[in-house]
C-alpha cells in the first residue's frame, strides 16, 4: 500500500470531521445554558445514530419533554452530528473498498491506468517527480 494513499485517507477524514462547537463558542453566539446543554447531549446521540458505535446517546428527558432551548439544541446537535458522521462512515468505507481493490497500485482512483496510457511515451525524466 503506497504511503500517499494511506496519508490523503487520513487527511480526508480529518478534513471532514465534525467540528464541535465548545460551550464558549456557543455562548458568544448567544445561544443560552439550556441550548448548549442540549447541542451537547444531542450531538454525541446523533453521532451514535450515524455510525459511531462508541459514542453513546444522552439526552435529559424532563428538559426536552418541556420543549424549549434544550430541545432545539438537542436537535440541532442531533442531526449536525448524525449527518457529519454518516458522511466520516461513508469515506472512511469508500477509502477501505479503494485500498482492498488496490486502487492507487496500478489504477487512479477513477480506474484508469495511467502506466497502460502512457506506454511508449518517455517518461524517463519524471522519475526524479515527488522525491
Amino acid at each position: 500500500m503506497k504511503p500517499t494513499l494511506v496519508m490523503t485517507a487520513g487527511l480526508l477524514l480529518a478534513a471532514c470531521s465534525t467540528p464541535q462547537s465548545s460551550e464558549d463558542t456557543l455562548r458568544k453566539h448567544g445561544y443560552s445554558a439550556a441550548y448548549v446543554a442540549g447541542y451537547h447531549d444531542g450531538c454525541p446521540s446523533g453521532k451514535r445514530a450515524g455510525g459511531d458505535s462508541f459514542a453513546q446517546r444522552t439526552q435529559d428527558a424532563s428538559a426536552y419533554a418541556a420543549g424549549g432551548d434544550y430541545a432545539t439544541g438537542w436537535k440541532y446537535g442531533f442531526i449536525h452530528c448524525r449527518d457529519a458522521e454518516a458522511q466520516n462512515e461513508a469515506i472512511a468505507g469508500a477509502v477501505g473498498a479503494a485500498i482492498a481493490s488496490g486502487i492507487g497500485r496500478d489504477h487512479g482512483a477513477d480506474g484508469v491506468d495511467a502506466r497502460k496510457i502512457l506506454s511508449g511515451i518517455d517518461t524517463s525524466g519524471l522519475e526524479t517527480l515527488g522525491q
